[in-house]
Order: structure tokens, then C-alpha cells, then sequence
């Protein structure tokens, strides 16, 4: 009936073919998870999500906060956000069950956000949220700065006890970009934070290589309807384009990203975008 401690003692008295045993005690220890997710500690969240029961008690699209203090390419972050569940279980065929995927996210008011730093919209070779520093796909996701640079150093700025219980997991990607939709391209890696993919997203292929959505599910909660509009977390009046990790597959610089109206779209691989992360508890 909720958290707490106790004993229960087993009795026994004689009967009419035995003696009275000795008294047997069990100490049993209950954690019960909030059903309001901002209050569960990530320890109750990874424990909900490998019992299976996540789906029970919390919903696609609930949100818990996160304590954020690091930089991350060109951008100090310090401050809280909220990370939201992207699905329950997504993709278990693939990607593994009992679990709970989550994405970055929306600040204390509520809106969906990405992160934006000093270079948006601006392409280049310095450090700042961009795909490769400089303009080409080739290597794909795979052997992307994003990938190698940016998404471990968002894991870095994670508070300890949100590091220990995020997971690496398979994700597939084209890992080879280079300018032709061929599925050959479309590999496995391992990833602890990562971007989500333009099917994942649009439950549509437009630009990335037409083989990922074979290893792919869009997530529940924009299946569900929910907005794929992000605005600047530190101009919540301005929407923002935010990358994707899929190439596009019939161009050699490009990759794939959300428009500000919500839409697919794609970018130089060396722009400074938003950044909007994903990971796994299991």
C-alpha cells in the first residue's frame, strides 16, 4: 500500500502430529513508485522501467526534471529541464524491452524546447551544436562530432545518479552517408545519448535513407500528436530547427533535421542547430 519497512512473523502451533515449530520472522523493505513522475528519483524510475511495469504508472509524454550543469560544445548549460517520455518498450524487437525512452525536452513552464548556442544557424568548424564540422555527411551518424563530441558531453553535464541508470542500447542510422540511398548504409551503433531519426520523429521518410525505417518505429508520443516544434531554451518566443541523426541520403553534405514549423527538413552538416537529445533507462 506504499513505501516502508517491516516485519512479519510466522506462527505456528501444535497439532495433533507435530510440536509448535519456533517463530519465523521476514523482513520485507517496499518502494513504491510515485505515479507523479517529477517525483521519483531516477533509482524508482530505472526500477519501474526493468520491473516492466513503467507503462502502469506513468503516461507517454509525463516529464521529470533534470539538474543540468556542463559545457557542451560552445554552451554552458546550468539549469533545470525536463525530460519527457518518448514511448514505453519502444521498438523491444530491436532496441529492448523494459524500458522507458526519454527525450530533452521542456523547461519549467512547459515548452518544448532545444538547445541553441552563440553559433546558430551559422555553419563553421568550431565548437557548437553542428553534425560535422565541416560540411559533409560522410561517416554518417556513425562518425559524426555530434555523435563523438556533443552527445558525450551532454552525458557528462548529467547529474551521477541520471549517468548511472541511462543505457547503451542499438540504435539503427545510415552510417555512411556520401550522397546515395542505398540500405546497405544502414548499421547498428551503440548509443547512450542520442538524436532521434527522421522516421522516429515524422513516422515518415522524406530525406534520410529509405532503409532506416525498416529497423525504426516512430515514437508514441509524436505518433500521439503532440507538437514537433521546439523553441530556443533561452528565447522561448523563437522556434528553432533541431537536427536529426539521419542523413540525407541523396545529398553528401546534408543531414536531416525539424524544420520551426514542425516539418521535415535538413541542414548543412556544419550549421549550428538545436540540440535535443535522447536516451534509454533499462
Amino acid at each position: 500500500v506504499g513505501d516502508g519497512s517491516t516485519t512479519i512473523t510466522v506462527n505456528c502451533a501444535a497439532g495433533t502430529n507435530h510440536n509448535a515449530p519456533g517463530s519465523k520472522t521476514v523482513s520485507v523493505n517496499v518502494q513504491m513508485a510515485n505515479p507523479d513522475l517529477s517525483k521519483n528519483d531516477p533509482a524508482t524510475i530505472k526500477a519501474a522501467a526493468q520491473s516492466g511495469q513503467a507503462k502502469n504508472l506513468w503516461s507517454v509524454g509525463d516529464k521529470t526534471p533534470i539538474a543540468i550543469n556542463g559545457k557542451v560544445g560552445a554552451l554552458t548549460i546550468k539549469g533545470t529541464y525536463y525530460a519527457i517520455i518518448l514511448g514505453f518498450d519502444h521498438n523491444a524487437s530491436v532496441e529492448g524491452g523494459n524500458s522507458i525512452h526519454f527525450q530533452i525536452g521542456k523547461d519549467a513552464s512547459g515548452k518544448d524546447i532545444a538547445f541553441v548556442d552563440s553559433e546558430y544557424l551559422s555553419s563553421g568548424s568550431s565548437a557548437a551544436f553542428r553534425m560535422n564540422t565541416s560540411n559533409t555527411n560522410s561517416g554518417g551518424w556513425n562518425n559524426s562530432y555530434m555523435r563523438k563530441t556533443i552527445c558525450p558531453a551532454f552525458l557528462a553535464a548529467l547529474p551521477a545518479d541520471w549517468q548511472n541508470i541511462i543505457v547503451a542500447f542499438t540504435k539503427y542510422s545510415d552510417n555512411t552517408g556520401g550522397g546515395s540511398d542505398t540500405a546497405s548504409k544502414v548499421t547498428s551503433t551503440q548509443d547512450k545519448i542520442w538524436l532521434l531519426s527522421e522516421f522516429e520523429v515524422q513516422g515518415k521518410r522524406s530525406y534520410a535513407n529509405s532503409a532506416e525505417q525498416n529497423y525504426q518505429k516512430q515514437y508514441d508520443y509524436y505518433k500521439n500528436g503532440n507538437s514537433k516544434v521546439k523553441y530556443k531554451h533561452n528565447d522561448t518566443g523563437s522556434a528553432c530547427y533541431w537536427w536529426l541523426r539521419s542523413v540525407y541520403a541523396t545529398f553528401s553534405y546534408y543531414f536531416c533535421g525539424v524544420g520551426t514549423g514542425g516539418s521535415a527538413g535538413s541542414n548543412l552538416a556544419n550549421a549550428s542547430l538545436g540540440f535535443a537529445p535522447g536516451f534509454k533507462v533499462a
